[in-house]
């Protein structure tokens, strides 16, 4: 009996230490087994909570929201009881887009015990992300009560505020993958209009990259004046993608060509958003968005063809980063150069490895990496691929 005792606090011990070692895994795994032959050991449990809590966060300083997501689940069968559980699952959710799965783990998280500032800042996202914006300013102003001063409560208090007062006489219509926010006089005509034009482009974009978003995508139809005033764009921005899709085409009565094309160019930005977060060179970005605008036609270049017969054009380097600090003619320089060496990939090697360049930034791989991935089988890398691209001409 005491050798047995002796073997489990010695394995209890090396658990602990593996914790110390940032060896989370490890330690959950040894815990779990010492606790199926010790069930009733309460120092065990305590551990393995520690455990999971410990992995937990540190999960959240990588980050690695899917693992996180799938051991909180875990730990919650284990101890339904901690709220930090749903806590960490629901912010991890959140990262990764399942809103209404994330809701309900803070929802859950809220009525397990006192008023707590995280959780209601987090659902405050998920409201906002899912265009329930009086739902997100409740929940905001409370989290403002219990920690005033809070900088980010503040700025996501206020922005919610700011788009409310804009937003609050607005007309919505709902369709299966898109809400769409307009100006409307109760005139539901205009809101189905967009709302089946979306729903044309979901598909046709969604088959070039193989990716369908689950989550509803948010819409809303600024005159250009409220545009400027929310978005803070430049007076030559034609739309933005924040996590919504916003347009300055407010007022339209019909959904002409010009405004299909301007939902498919910030609807290609969601989905790019969407695979790969914030790890995608701004070339790519607004040349892939492009594509989608003139998928149907030759975009015509001439800022680009001048520059480029007076070696004026811009390094793809410099392009990676975003093109707002750039005046109106740069500005146009840049998208045009985007378009059209992200075209020359497309007519070269085809759509496929666009597709797969994307997904491997989305593993978090620089982009000169994610281009040995995708084009390395046709003996090109960054470098020679703009070379070649500029030899095309």
């Amino acid at each position: 009996m005491q050798a047995n005792q002796s073997n489990y606090l010695n394995d209890n011990n090396r658990a602990v230490l593996m914790l110390k070692q940032g060896r989370h895994q490890d330690a959950i795994a040894l815990l779990k087994q010492l606790l199926k032959k010790n069930p009733q050991n309460e120092l065990i449990r305590k551990n393995l909570h520690n455990a999971y809590l410990s992995a937990g966060m540190a999960m959240l300083r990588k980050p690695d929201y899917q693992t996180l997501s799938a051991l909180m689940l875990e730990a919650q069968r284990f101890d339904d009881n901690e709220h930090l559980f749903r806590v960490m699952r629901g912010r991890a959710l959140f990262s990764l887009k399942k809103y209404n799965e994330a809701e309900i783990d803070l929802q859950m998280a809220r009525s397990m015990g006192g008023p707590d500032t995280q959780v209601l800042f987090l659902l405050g996202n998920v409201f906002y992300a899912t265009d329930r914006m009086y739902d997100a300013f409740d929940v905001l102003e409370s989290a403002r009560m219990l920690d005033p001063g809070n900088d980010a409560i503040e700025q996501m208090y206020s922005k919610v505020q700011r788009e409310l007062s804009v937003e609050k006489d607005m007309q919505k219509e709902y369709g299966r993958h898109f809400t769409i926010t307009f100006e409307g006089d109760n005139n539901n005509i205009i809101g189905t209009e967009v709302i089946n034009a979306l729903e044309n482009i979901y598909y046709s974009l969604g088959s070039l990259m193989d990716y369908y978003p689950e989550q509803q995508t948010p819409v809303i139809l600024y005159s250009r004046k409220q545009f400027k005033e929310l978005t803070r764009s430049p007076d030559w921005s034609g739309g933005l993608y924040d996590g919504k899709v916003r347009l300055p085409v407010g007022g339209i009565d019909t959904v002409d060509e010009k405004v299909k094309k301007l939902l498919a160019h910030e609807y290609m930005h969601a989905i790019l958003r969407e695979i790969a977060g914030r790890n995608i060179p701004c070339w790519l970005n607004e040349g892939l968005a492009q594509l989608a605008e003139y998928e149907q036609e030759d975009r015509t270049l001439v800022m680009f063809e001048q520059a480029r017969k007076h070696g004026m054009l811009f390094k793809l380097a410099a392009l990676e980063t975003s093109f707002k600090n750039y005046s109106g003619m740069r500005a146009m320089l840049a998208y045009e150069q985007s378009y059209s060496f992200v075209r020359f990939l497309r007519d070269e090697f085809g759509w496929y490895p666009l597709h797969e360049l994307v997904f491997a930034l989305g593993e978090k791989l620089t982009i000169s990496d994610a281009i040995d991935r995708a084009y390395g089988g046709f003996g090109v890398n960054y470098k020679s691929l703009e070379k070649r691209w500029l030899n095309s001409f």
